[in-house]
């Protein structure tokens, strides 16, 4: 046989399989961007009850509302406590008195006479006045007047026996000053009847 000529074998060169290379790692980024929305959102409603409540702040209807509690508080409170009165200690329950009122009412109560009060002090007495209902029924927060309908009940008792009620119905002025809303007037507005 003539020479034969045998050809290279050939292998076939198997690479091997490249394994993925690491390269930098992609966060995952929806943590940061919802962060990103809600701390977007929280100054929006940050701005929004901001501005609000400078609104409402700035609202006459609202200085108009908080005068009128409060008028309707000091009415509340005052009223009772002209309506009440120990005979134990008069000279106590007309100067808690003189605390409550102002103007010509003011003037009227301080110009209580010895006689006056001696008689209360005998009459061993005891009022006291428990308002059952009170209603603004005027307001100028301008002037810093104001008027109450009132309606109260004084249960009176003389010599620690049975207390008698009775009720009485009011139209009490108050007036601004510089300690609050003090008494004005006090004026009883009779019962009709049917």
């Amino acid at each position: 046989m003539a020479d034969e000529v045998t050809e290279p074998v050939v292998e076939p060169v198997v690479e091997p399989v490249a394994e993925p290379v690491a390269g930098p790692v992609r966060a995952n980024r929806w943590p940061l961007r919802g962060a990103v929305v809600l701390v977007v959102c929280a100054l929006a409603f940050a701005g929004w009850a901001g501005w609000t409540w400078w609104r409402a702040g700035a609202d006459e209807s609202l200085a108009y509302a908080q005068a009128r509690d409060e008028v309707l508080a000091a009415g509340r409170a005052h009223v009772t406590l002209l309506t009440t009165l120990d005979s134990s200690d008069v000279d106590g329950g007309i100067k808690r008195w003189l605390d409550v009122s102002t103007g010509a009412l003011h003037d009227e109560l301080a110009a209580t006479d010895a006689a006056t009060r001696t008689t209360l002090a005998q009459g061993r007495s005891v009022a006291t006045g428990r308002v059952l209902d009170a209603a603004v029924s005027e307001l100028d927060t301008r002037s810093g007047s104001a008027k109450l309908l009132v309606s109260v009940e004084i249960a009176t008792t003389v010599g620690g026996g049975t207390p008698a009620t009775k009720r009485n119905r009011f139209v009490a002025g108050l007036s601004r000053t510089d300690h609050g809303w003090l008494l004005s007037a006090l004026d009883q507005v009779p019962l009709g009847t049917r």
